[in-house]
């Protein structure tokens, strides 16, 4: 059976809503995730309390928390309310009828009736219902163990969510602060679908900088950005509106104000980095790709599997240099240990960087003393090693939940066919992302064609590995026929210029993955590329892009391969996001505040770090921006944000 989790949040809100009417009927919608067979219902929108029975007001009010929804990449899992009378715990029929709909849309949803003789108490105030099958009839659940108690399918993410409700309502009367869709009915100043004053706790005015979209640049002066404690941007909008300075009147926060020298960016994104491989970062590039793994890789590799203190070392100080970098989200090989692989996912979450960890999948290789001893047992560890990731972060409320486990075959010539195919089933499964290398380096290529007699996209694609949730690194001997493939199955590439100068005989395609709407990010590669800074990495893959563009003019092909540096932003931040399925790398309310604040002036005239002026300047303009993007380093970096959390 499906087992729900309330986070302290949601059951906060649910409380502050019935406590605020306590004479009146109240209900809302409940947002979440599954992740497996649990439903983590992470947040709730309070709707109605004088409307309830009115079904446009309902229909407006879902419509909109619907799309609110969506802006957070949350699903609408269930509905709450409360009655009139304390004593009343019966669904009634119109939450019925909001349950079935939403039940239309998600199949596992459930409703709670907030049990009004409770609420004082410090219990869980809340009476589950689930539907009866094959039928649209809601019944409460009746089960061996009650209702968020031991061996209960419904759980809190935080046992004192009760006693911790009572005491904010008693003593600091934050359910008079709280608002729902009526109220913004009567008092358009209201907002239900934003996080209120209560919640906000962080608040920016100065210049944000974007890219929403490839090819777009938008340079926000003089903005509003507010932030609540979960880490969600609820608001952006320029500081001279009136929507914010009403906002701005509700809150009582000290406001950070950005220097006019320097603005807000979202943080980088890195597609593709070998964890381990940190541990020699800068050597051994002059030899070809199998010779480099056999002699360096895999020998790293091995090394971190069998000291766990060094792993511990390597890894801290590896996320240390991510967060110095100005990356947020990673994309990270491990190693064929479990072990390591947990310190690997730990230092990740306790920096405070979104990292998507891989454990490596390979039964077979060239190293004899680094590689998995059969199929069976290699499937076997990566199921381990996803159970045992997601129970790492299980302790945090959800959206604290930095890490998430990745299906990782290392590439086509070290798995078996039993491998892969398992691996593909494992990763459908659980709901998974997968990462690979394709089509990378001459050698490989004509490996897989002479001993799979076929090219290795096809054998990702037979194994259901070519998915919307497979990011794979290189790809630079596909060709377009092959690149329309990966747009079609709407799987990632994640494109390392530096360490395709090293081991491919070929650049990555990168403007017509584009122009065929191939999901593109950046990746650094480590060490197979010797920078762990995505700037270099942007840099590279301009370079990369007119050299290509050269030999296109001397051919005289008429279609530009070239992208400009906003091209090379975007993929950084936003193109690297969309890429590992995130909603950060763009300033827009619902989006994680994943931030970096980038110093570029003081005083006018007085450039940071490598940036030199030699007359006064005011704001941020495009031309000092690209100056900063060519040439701009760590020092300009003065800040960095993930989920609103300030590393």
């Amino acid at each position: 059976m499906v087992s729900y989790s309330l986070s302290e949040n949601a059951y906060l809100k649910i409380f502050f809503h019935a406590a605020k009417h306590p004479h009146l009927p109240v209900n809302g919608v409940l947002l979440g995730r599954q992740a497996s067979d649990v439903v983590e219902i992470e947040d709730v929108i309070p709707l109605l309390h004088h409307w309830t029975s009115l079904s446009p007001m309902m229909e407006i009010g879902l419509d909109l928390a619907k799309g609110h929804a969506e802006a957070r990449e949350l699903t609408l899992v269930g509905y709450y309310q409360a009655s009139e009378r304390l004593d009343d715990t019966a669904l009634a029929p119109v939450g019925e009828r909001v349950a079935q709909k939403i039940r239309d849309q998600f199949n596992d949803a459930v409703a709670f009736v907030i049990d009004g003789d409770k609420l004082g108490t410090g219990d869980p105030a809340l009476l589950p219902y689930l539907p009866q099958p094959s039928t649209s009839f809601w019944r409460p659940c009746i089960a061996q163990s009650p209702a968020f108690t031991t061996g209960s399918n419904f759980l809190l993410a935080k046992a004192d969510s009760p006693s911790r409700a009572i005491t904010l309502v008693r003593d600091h009367n934050l359910h008079e602060k709280f608002g729902d869709f009526d109220d913004h009915l009567e008092d358009s100043r209201t907002s239900s679908l934003l996080s209120t004053n209560m919640t906000i706790v962080s608040a920016f005015n100065g210049t944000l900088v974007h890219c929403p979209s490839l090819g777009r640049l938008e340079v926000l002066e003089d903005h509003i950005l507010l932030v609540d404690h979960q880490g969600f941007i609820t608001y952006v909008g320029p500081a001279d509106s009136e929507a914010s300075e009403e906002f701005l009147a509700k809150i009582d926060i000290p406001i950070t104000t950005i220097p006019s020298g320097g603005f807000l960016l979202p943080t980088f994104c890195d597609l593709h980095l070998h964890a381990p491989q940190f541990l020699f970062q800068g050597t051994g590039l002059h030899l070809p790709l199998m010779q480099w793994l056999n002699e360096y890789g895999f020998k790293s590799e091995e090394s971190l599997d069998s000291q766990p203190e060094l792993a511990k070392a390597v890894y801290v100080r590896l996320a240390e240099r991510l967060r110095d970098a100005g990356t947020g989200a990673v994309l990270l090989f491990g190693t064929i240990n479990n072990t390591a692989n947990l310190i690997l996912a730990e230092a990740m979450q306790t920096i405070g960087i979104r990292a998507l960890v891989g454990k490596l999948s390979m039964d077979i290789s060239s190293r004899p003393s680094y590689v998995e001893p059969s199929a069976e047992s290699s499937l076997h560890s990566a199921e381990e090693f996803i159970d045992g990731c997601r129970d790492l972060v299980s302790s945090y409320e959800p959206h604290r939940r930095l890490v998430e486990p990745v299906i990782t075959p290392r590439f086509v010539p070290t798995c078996s066919d039993e491998l892969l195919q398992g691996l593909g089933k494992l990763a459908r499964d659980k709901g998974v992302r997968i990462q690979s290398h394709l089509a990378e380096a001459h050698e490989a290529v004509q490996w897989v064609l002479s001993e799979r007699h076929k090219d290795d996209i096809d054998v990702f694609d037979n194994f259901n590995l070519l998915t919307e949730k497979t990011v794979q690194a290189h790809c630079t001997f596909l060709d377009t026929g092959m690149l329309s493939r990966m747009a079609g199955s709407c799987s990632a590439v994640a494109h390392c210029p530096l360490s395709n100068s090293y081991f491919s005989e070929k650049p990555f395609p990168l403007r017509e993955a584009l122009d065929l709407g191939v999901p593109v990010g950046l990746g650094t590669d480590i060490a197979g590329g010797y920078s762990i800074d995505i700037m270099n990495s942007m840099r590279q893959a301009v370079v990369v892009s007119r050299i290509r563009d050269g030999t296109r003019k001397l051919s005289g092909d008429g279609h530009s391969l070239a992208i400009d540096w906003k091209d090379a932003l975007y993929l950084a931040t936003r193109g690297g996001a969309t890429a590992l399925g995130l909603s950060c790398g763009v300033f827009q309310a619902g989006a994680p505040f994943d931030a970096q604040c980038i110093e570029l002036y003081k005083e006018s005239d007085k450039g940071v770090g490598a940036l030199d002026f030699f007359e006064p300047q005011s704001g941020i303009t495009l031309g000092i921006l690209e100056k900063w993007w060519c040439i701009g380093d760590e020092r300009n970096r003065c800040g960095i944000w993930v989920q609103g959390q300030k590393l």
